[in-house]
């Protein structure tokens, strides 16, 4: 799938730099509104799974993203105010994680309707490309089994949970159609830590990944 993903990019990558013509930069202040899909390579992170009565549980954890394979699938959405070449912005990726090397006292380990990134972004338009840092919050829905014992998900807020926080690094390349109307091509890496909830414990779940995505905006 994230060859697919990277696949697609590239080529969009090429046609818009042979043949894109940015917009041009404006004093007057407007929101640009955006959404994306696309998929996450996960690099392997130290997971300590803790549970009462019972010795820790250690992983160098290999996750899986899972893009598509259930109905809350990989999204991110983004708005933002911008003035000239730069601007603030609020976004919320919408990451899965599903642990694929599981020890045996581990059923069922994945955070799939959602290892959600929020950040408030700095952005800044240069040489065509838009440059983005961003730092926030992890909000987790995590499905957990762990010797036998599931974690129900009705604590939280109908299951989720402000568990962490997250930072990231991102470059993007707009095709722009009309004067507002764009498609996008981006890249990120996000850094994060969050502590989520299991039975009789808890587990400490870093991340960090790289992201491709693929989207379209409007400007207003």
């Amino acid at each position: 799938m994230l060859r697919k993903i990277w696949g697609t990019g590239l080529l969009i990558m090429g046609f818009s730099l042979l043949s894109a013509t940015p917009a041009l930069a404006t004093d007057k202040p407007e929101w640009v509104f955006q959404i994306a899909t696309g998929s996450a390579y996960n690099f392997k992170t130290p997971l300590l799974i803790e549970q009462d009565g019972e010795e820790d549980i250690k992983v160098n954890a290999e996750y899986k993203t899972r893009a598509w394979s259930t109905m809350a699938p990989y999204y991110n959405f983004k708005i933002g105010r911008w003035k000239g070449d730069q601007g603030l912005e609020f976004e919320s990726l919408h990451h899965k994680l599903y642990l694929s090397n599981k020890p045996d006292e581990v059923q069922k380990f994945q955070i799939s309707h959602g290892y959600n990134l929020n950040t408030l972004n700095y952005v800044r338009k240069k040489h065509g490309l838009i440059y983005r840092i961003g730092g926030g919050f992890v909000m987790t829905h995590p499905e957990t089994r762990v010797r036998g014992k599931s974690h129900e998900d009705d604590g939280g807020f109908n299951g989720f949970y402000i568990s962490g926080v997250t930072g990231q690094l991102a470059l993007e390349k707009r095709l722009h159609l009309t004067e507002a109307f764009f498609f996008s091509l981006e890249g990120k890496f996000t850094a994060s830590w969050a502590r989520i909830p299991i039975a009789d414990g808890h587990a400490t779940v870093p991340n960090a990944a790289l992201h491709a995505l693929i989207g379209a905006g409007y400007a207003f």
